[in-house]
């Protein structure tokens, strides 16, 4: 079946946005930094940066999450109450 409903549904459907070309080019550019970095700095140094920016990745997809949640919960409340005026 090719619908999003049902993609969304059964746990499917994939919400990682699609790199464009020039988006593609840059995570390469910025790879090769991290590559020069690790090589003067060592593993041990890029590890703690990576864990450091992880952490801060999923408080702020958290952020979001819950922003997006009182939205909609918010939306819905309008509704609600347009509906019953």
């Amino acid at each position: 079946m090719d619908s999003l409903l049902y993609e969304i549904y059964s746990s499917n459907y994939d919400i990682t946005p699609k790199r464009d070309k020039t988006q593609q080019e840059l995570y390469e550019k910025l790879y090769a930094e991290w590559d020069k970095v690790q090589q003067i700095f060592g593993d041990e140094f890029i590890n703690s940066i990576f864990n450091i920016q992880g952490e801060l990745e999923d408080w702020q997809s958290f952020y979001y999450y819950r922003q997006g949640f009182r939205l909609g919960a918010q939306l819905m409340m309008e509704v609600f109450t347009s509906a019953t005026e």
